[in-house]
């Protein structure tokens, strides 16, 4: 479902072409753009709905992380050569202010008492002594109107930025055009009415609705052909095509409108006209820090053509950007540490600390594992730094919002096969209506069918191709100089290619994205744990935590389903296999990681059914004090021992195709090598 909500993006947020007709009366506001260029409306060269459809593109996936910042950072620097502002002012706006201000709505808010059947304050009198209230906590309206006005300020702020960026976009268009033309000058007066015309084109690409309803709408994106008639955008592939019908089935029957989410589908036409106007096909420099991969990438092919073992020597061959997200985490874990000591959270001690940098280490220990142990020369200490920041920081937020969007279908889709049984047993539906909590046990017991195929769903649509779909895009997002072709490596040394060539095997390059990917999926496990053993919980108990911690760490789904993944990639991107598409890349992961979850799924329900069916499941029972902490019972057992083969068969499946692969480099490497002999002689 996440290649759903992607590609419905990208479908559903397209724009009107201009009219192409150089007799037009505007005077030429719309004349023909440059040769073998076709035109969209506003005079971009791509179509608003066009991210993702070249599967060769990763920079589209950075205008959904984070709402496009890092986009629209890299936008505005190659065409303004503006720099982001520093981090901690962006903390302050997006994070620390609306932190304070739910802060003091909740120590400012008041208890107020209301009937708990809906009917009016006047009767809370004689409702109160029969226990029908509620009792909620109301903020002042003062401080959530402020509150409400300051995100507002936010959007607009955010708003008026996207739009100067388009608006100077849409001005070198037209000079371009004119330029075609052979015009030598320019006139400002036909540049202002030209970008009045399209005045409302610059507003619904970022309207300040994307920000605050997460969605706004564009009318069918069409092109012209050679004979000046308007056209289909070309599809490029099968789903593609699929979510092009849903989106026209669902929102053209209604309104004849398409959509767009936070202004992604705009800022990735922004990025890729940026590109082409400013001459940056190719990736040469970081996000954030904008630093160009030939200042920092020959030292780190200096360290893999001298082999050096020093670690060192390699944490010292790191980019700004690297530098930066090292300092940060340790700002934020000496702040951590200072707020365990105090006595500010009663909740988070000293203690807690200590398994928060125990859930940090056991994925620090496993990436040491896959690439100073094992790999360290195939990609560099910099690159995994970045991945593993990507995976903790970029990743998990987005398939915690998609799995969001996509439980929500799911549980559609669950209440309609629920109500169809409902409508049979009216029984239950009555006892639903005066008893829903044993209603709905009764449900779970008698009928089976309908939990299990919501727990599949659970598992394979909105757990593992969610989460396996994203750590993909998590992968596909980072660019590095370590993982470019050869040529375009060696133009990342020096920006000309004229450096000593490459010599980096294709057994190597794929060990690198192996190791990238894992690094992704590490970094997404190690903030999903986080989450579990301090945010899902339910007990504050050490002991709890401890046990949650070692409960998932001992079974690595996430790289393992990461390392399937990459042999995938690089039978798409080493060897060339046509056909290998993301469906068959993360096909065997969500296989995989979605059959571990269902037996876990299905064996907590079966146990609750159980313990229904001995009248041992009443919420209101006290457990026993020496169970107070217990994570593992003997029905479990039978569970951990199947999850335990699943891993297995993943790692054999995994030992068997990397091996098979392995040879297949190695027979590459070697006609590589003779062709090069060949041309030498």
């Amino acid at each position: 479902m996440i290649e759903v909500a992607y590609n419905n993006m990208a479908e559903t947020s397209v724009a009107v072409p201009v009219s192409i007709s150089p007799s037009e009366p505007d005077g030429g506001l719309s004349s023909p753009a440059p040769a073998n260029r076709r035109e969209f409306r506003g005079g971009f060269s791509s179509s608003i709905c066009d991210i993702f459809r070249d599967p060769s593109r990763r920079t589209d996936c950075c205008s959904i992380a984070c709402c496009g910042v890092l986009s629209s950072d890299r936008n505005r620097y190659l065409l303004f050569g503006e720099l982001p502002p520093p981090l901690w002012r962006r903390l302050l706006m997006y994070l620390i202010i609306p932190a304070l201000f739910i802060a003091s709505l909740n120590y400012f808010a008041v208890e107020v008492t209301i009937p708990a059947n809906g009917s009016s304050y006047g009767n809370n009198d004689q409702q109160g002594d029969n226990g029908d209230t509620t009792t909620i906590k109301v903020a002042p309206l003062p401080l959530r109107l402020a509150f409400y006005a300051y995100l507002i300020f936010l959007g607009i702020r955010g708003r008026i930025e996207k739009r100067k960026t388009r608006t100077e976009i849409m001005k070198k268009l037209y000079r371009e055009r004119a330029e075609a033309r052979g015009e030598a000058v320019v006139d400002p007066n036909q540049v202002t009415r030209y970008l009045h015309q399209h005045r409302l084109d610059v507003i619904r690409a970022h309207s300040l609705c994307s920000c605050c309803c997460s969605c706004c709408c564009y009318a069918h994106d069409l092109t012209l052909d050679d004979n000046n008639e308007f056209e289909d955008a070309v599809e490029e592939d099968s789903c593609s095509r699929f979510w092009d019908c849903l989106s026209k089935t669902f929102w053209n029957a209604c309104c004849g409108m398409w959509c767009q989410c936070c202004s992604a589908c705009a800022i990735a036409q922004e990025e890729r006209e940026i590109e082409r106007l400013t001459g940056n096909l190719e990736p040469k420099m970081d996000y954030i820090t904008f630093e160009p991969f030939s200042e920092y990438f020959p030292a780190i092919q200096h360290l893999n053509e001298t082999q050096t073992r020093s670690f060192v020597q390699h944490a010292k061959a790191i980019s700004k950007l690297s530098v930066k997200l090292l300092k940060n985490l340790a700002a934020v874990l000496a702040i951590l540490v200072l707020f365990a000591l105090s006595d500010i959270d009663k909740n988070f001690t000293f203690a807690n600390m200590i398994v928060l940098l125990l859930t940090l280490c056991q994925a620090f220990f496993l990436e040491y594992l896959i690439w100073w142990r094992w790999n360290k020369f195939d990609i560099s200490f910099d690159s995994v730094i970045k991945f593993f920041a990507c995976g903790f920081l970029l990743t998990t937020p987005m398939a915690m919002i998609f799995e969001l969007i996509v439980s929500i279908v799911t549980g559609l889709i669950s209440m309609v096969a629920m109500i169809f049984i409902l409508v049979e047993d009216s029984e239950l539906l009555d006892k639903l209506q005066t008893d829903p909590k044993h209603a709905m046990k009764d449900l779970a017991v008698g009928h089976p069918a309908l939990f299990i195929f919501s727990l599949f769903l659970n598992a394979f649509v909105i757990a593992a191709l969610c989460e396996e779909m994203i750590k993909y895009f998590g992968y596909w997002m980072v660019v590095t100089p370590d993982l470019l072709p050869q040529k375009r490596s060696n133009d990342a040394n020096n920006g000309n290619g004229e450096n000593t060539p490459n010599t980096k095997s294709v057994r190597s390059t794929g060990s690198g994205i192996t190791v990238a990917m894992c690094s992704v999926a590490l970094g997404f496990a190690c903030c999903e744990n986080l989450l579990y053993v301090f945010g899902y919980t339910p007990s504050q108990s050490l002991g709890v935590e401890i046990q949650t911690l070692i409960a998932r760490s001992i079974f690595p789904v996430h790289p393992l389903c990461a390392a399937i993944q990459s042999i995938g990639v690089c039978r798409r991107d080493l060897e060339g296999q046509r056909g290998v598409g993301i469906g068959r890349i993360i096909s065997p992961a969500i296989l995989l990681h979605g059959s571990f979850d269902f037996v876990l799924m299905v064996a907590a329900y079966l146990q609750q059914v159980q313990k229904i069916k001995e009248g041992n499941d009443d919420d209101s029972d006290i457990p026993k004090e020496d169970d107070s902490d217990a994570v593992m019972s003997e029905e479990d057992i039978p569970t951990l021992v199947f999850s335990f083969g699943m891993v297995l068969v993943g790692y054999i499946y995994y030992v068997w195709q990397s091996r098979a692969q392995a040879k297949r480099f190695i027979a590459m490497d070697r006609t590589a090598a003779v062709d090069e002999s060949s041309t030498l002689v």
